[in-house]
């Protein structure tokens, strides 16, 4: 008598075949993309690290940012008289 093809399967619980795979290959993977991850972030910050220890970064042009503020005052609003 032949088996039936339920026999012939393996169970497997429902909680280990909803999890990932395990491993060497995941661990491979996980700690090469933390390294390349701080890999840029180091090399961002040292491409901005002359601009970041700049404790007046605007220094130089105070001078042109202050002249936007010497205008006139504006003229005071006037009411119109009402219409009889």
């Amino acid at each position: 008598m032949a088996d039936s093809p339920q026999d012939s399967e393996t169970k497997v619980p429902a909680t280990p075949a909803r999890q990932g795979a395990l491993g060497k290959p995941v661990l491979l993977v996980l700690v090469i993309s933390t390294a390349l991850a701080g890999v840029a972030l180091i090399s961002a910050w040292l491409f901005r690290a002359d601009d970041l220890a700049d404790v007046e970064p605007h220094a130089g042009r105070q001078t042109t940012d202050a002249t936007a503020f010497e205008q006139d005052a504006p003229a005071p609003l006037q009411n119109p008289a009402p219409e009889n």
